[in-house]
């Protein structure tokens, strides 16, 4: 058993050594900040040439301390943007709008077809300025030209813009009011993995010197609003709703006026009055008190047959012998002993009374 073990593990060995090996290395892109901003080695580009540089992950108005904005195509996506942006930029702004391979999420190492649908609002400003964007199957833009210089790019796109009066190429501007608007419609250029080649930094730099207001050089990489940028920006509105919500909820749930109540709370009924009440109440519900009065009376005409009454219970001898005793009148005593049921508590109550005390007086 043992040999056999040995033999197949010499095979395995033997069989591992004599298999070949091939490393394969792959780019996958960059690591640490330049994985999420494809516009990092741009920003430090305009940086070194004492531009003031601004990275923005989610869309905000563009100020008037802003002089270059490049944003894409995608965040201008409903009139309030466009609209925002082209009154800025008729003051003097310069808007430079990326169409493909613009987005923070999109992969340099991958190759695929970008769809970039353009919004109805964002087509409308264009054509206002004089810009039409269209698209074709591919189009290879050997070279740029811009403010009377020519600079030789990389770029390919599936679709060209236009001015009025030029040829179509993936790059227009036009003036609009005192500012620019600018199309670009491929942004690799100026992405991490291309700005380095041909002469991209040399086009980028002529954007940046070309900018007659003086201010912060804007890069946008974000594709939406962002719900936590909007709600640090407008937080008093939120802080103030649940602040409201807060004195309902303890308005409703706590206590307003003295002290909290126990969870518990003792039964009011503990002594014997209180329980003598209840018992009256109820035999008041059943048969107005009728089933306590009989006995009562039965045991009064009992007492005063011992003491020597020989007549029947209710004449004028037993009456004024109680009366005599108890120092109630005669027909107050009569009541009590023949009377009718009592209309209400406080009747019932002073009949038992009289009764009560004609027993007193009866050994």
């Amino acid at each position: 058993m043992r040999m056999l073990q040995r033999l197949v593990l010499g095979l395995l060995l033997l069989g591992g050594g004599a298999c070949e090996q091939e490393y394969v290395e792959r780019e996958i892109g960059y690591q640490g900040r330049a994985r999420v901003n494809p516009w990092l080695a741009a920003e430090r580009f305009a940086q070194r040439f004492d531009f003031a540089v601004e990275s923005l992950t989610a869309w905000r108005a563009p100020a008037a301390a802003d002089a270059l904005w490049f944003v894409p195509a995608a965040i201008l996506n409903n009139e309030s943007f466009v609209r925002r942006a082209e009154v800025w930029s008729r003051r003097g702004g310069h808007l430079v709008v990326l169409l493909e391979h613009a987005a923070a999420d999109t992969n340099d190492w991958r190759d695929y077809e970008p769809e970039v649908p353009l919004a109805k609002p964002l087509l409308e400003m264009l054509q206002r300025v004089g810009l039409e964007v269209r698209e074709e199957v591919a189009h290879d833009g050997g070279s740029i030209r811009f403010d009377g210089e020519y600079f030789v790019v990389g770029a390919k796109s599936h679709a060209v813009v236009e001015a009025r009066g030029a040829p179509p190429g993936v790059f227009a501007c036009v003036s609009a009011g005192a500012g620019r608007i600018s199309v670009l419609t491929d942004a690799r250029i100026f992405r991490n993995r291309w700005i380095a080649d041909h002469e991209h930094a040399d086009f980028l730099l002529a954007l940046l010197e070309a900018t007659e207001q003086a201010g912060t050089v804007v890069f946008v990489r974000a594709s939406g609003l962002s719900f936590w940028d909007l709600l640090c920006r407008h937080w008093w509105p939120v802080l103030g709703g649940l602040l409201l919500l807060l004195v309902l909820w303890l308005w409703r749930n706590l206590q307003r006026f003295g002290p909290l109540e126990a969870a518990t709370v003792p039964p009011a009924a503990r002594g014997y009055e209180h329980h003598l009440e209840a018992l009256g109440n109820f035999h008041w519900r059943l048969d107005r008190a009728a089933a306590l009065l009989v006995p009562l009376r039965e045991q009064i005409v009992e007492r005063g047959q011992r003491c020597g009454s020989r007549a029947g219970p209710l004449d004028e001898t037993f009456l004024e012998l109680l009366a005599a005793r108890s120092g109630m009148p005669s027909a107050r005593i009569s009541r009590a002993l023949n009377g009718p049921a009592p209309g209400d508590g406080v009747a019932l109550t002073r009949m038992v009374a009289d009764l009560q005390v004609l027993l007193q007086v009866l050994p």
